[in-house]
């Protein structure tokens, strides 16, 4: 990537567990699926050179499961700053939290919910993209800084979701 390159990766958290009842939303955990799936996604990043700079993800049990997962396949220690901001965030808050991110960062990894994160890779595509549970989408973005990412050239790298990927 260039100097006036940036790129985004946006990933819906993996499956999430019902199985206690009265848990509250915020504090379910992955579900044995979803481990899986974090765990392929991780690996599809190790095989696409997907390496992020920094993770921004929302602080719910399933989205911190997730990236704990996707960082376990991959060996990778990556900065995670983990925001309750992104719980069940709006795309505009999505938006927001991406132009607070460093200068150094390059590749940025966030990790979300939906409707929230569908809706904004979708905006960003400029077609509806479909984003199951383990979606990940990728978006290189002409933008010296992440400060205005959002007035640069974006263009849809691809979405891969880990049940249309090889084992």
């Amino acid at each position: 990537m260039g100097d006036h390159q940036l790129e985004l990766l946006l990933l819906r958290h993996a499956k999430s567990s019902w199985d206690v009842p009265g848990l509250a939303d915020h504090d379910r955990p992955l579900n044995p699926r979803g481990i899986q799936a974090a765990a392929r996604m991780g690996r599809f990043c190790v095989e696409s050179g997907l390496r992020p700079d920094r993770i921004v993800a929302s602080d719910s049990c399933r989205t911190s499961e997730t990236v704990d997962r996707l960082l376990e396949a991959t060996g990778w220690s990556i900065p995670v700053l983990r925001t309750q901001d992104l719980y069940l965030a709006t795309p505009e808050t999505i938006a927001s939290i991406i132009a607070t991110s460093a200068a150094d960062v390059r590749r940025l990894l966030v990790v979300a919910h939906n409707p929230g994160i569908e809706a904004f890779s979708s905006d960003l595509a400029g077609r509806p993209l479909r984003c199951p549970t383990a979606t990940l989408s990728s978006f290189r973005i002409d933008a010296s800084d992440w400060s205005c990412w959002a007035d640069g050239d974006i263009e849809h790298l691809g979405t891969w979701r880990p049940k249309e990927l090889d084992d």
